[in-house]
């Protein structure tokens, strides 16, 4: 005798277990809750993060060295106590706001070339670049006027009157997402 066929047709559910996670659910009913509270979360530790810097919770970096300046205004160690801020804020596995030791930035991981991205010399690679953490040497590293950071010469262009300023990538790069021609932030 022959099987009897289906009464419920193709259109009937498949009757399997479905698996709900959490991936599911933040794009799905409790999107708009869970968004809320990773942004409160990250503006929470963002706030803490501003607070501690503005109370003086960071210890500041030391004094550079002669030929640099660290003020605005392009004057020497002299002019001033000038504080800077050590290391990024960074946010850890526990949610709580941690600061890089200032030694450890500096240091390339196992494997990496320590040679300079400009020029490809490995003598004397101390610092990074602030925009890009490529490798510079003293003699290919700039001094941004603006915001008085290390730049490599591939994030820093030299105006005719010697100023060094710092191309904003990721401004640019916003710009250019958002229809703007001019890829310029300076």
């Amino acid at each position: 005798m022959p099987k009897r066929s289906c009464p419920f047709g193709d259109g009937a559910p498949l009757q399997l277990k479905t698996r709900v996670g959490l991936r599911e659910l933040s794009r799905g009913v409790r999107a708009e809750e869970l968004r809320r509270e990773i942004f409160e979360r990250t503006r929470r530790l963002l706030f803490r993060g501003a607070q501690a810097c503005a109370e003086g919770a960071w210890t500041p970096l030391p004094r550079p060295a002669a030929g640099r300046s660290t003020q605005p205004d392009g004057q020497g160690p002299a002019a001033g106590p000038g504080r800077r801020w050590s290391g990024q804020l960074r946010i850890g596995h526990d949610g709580r706001l941690l600061r890089s030791a200032a030694g450890t930035e500096m240091v390339p991981p196992v494997g990496v070339s320590k040679a300079c991205s400009s020029c490809v010399r490995t003598a004397d690679v101390k610092e990074a670049c602030s925009q890009c953490d490529r490798f510079v040497c003293q003699s290919c590293s700039r001094l941004c006027s603006c915001c008085n950071t290390v730049t490599c010469s591939l994030c820093s262009v030299i105006e005719p009157l010697g100023r060094c300023l710092l191309i904003r990538l990721r401004s640019w790069e916003k710009k250019k997402a958002g229809g703007v021609e001019s890829g310029r932030d300076w």
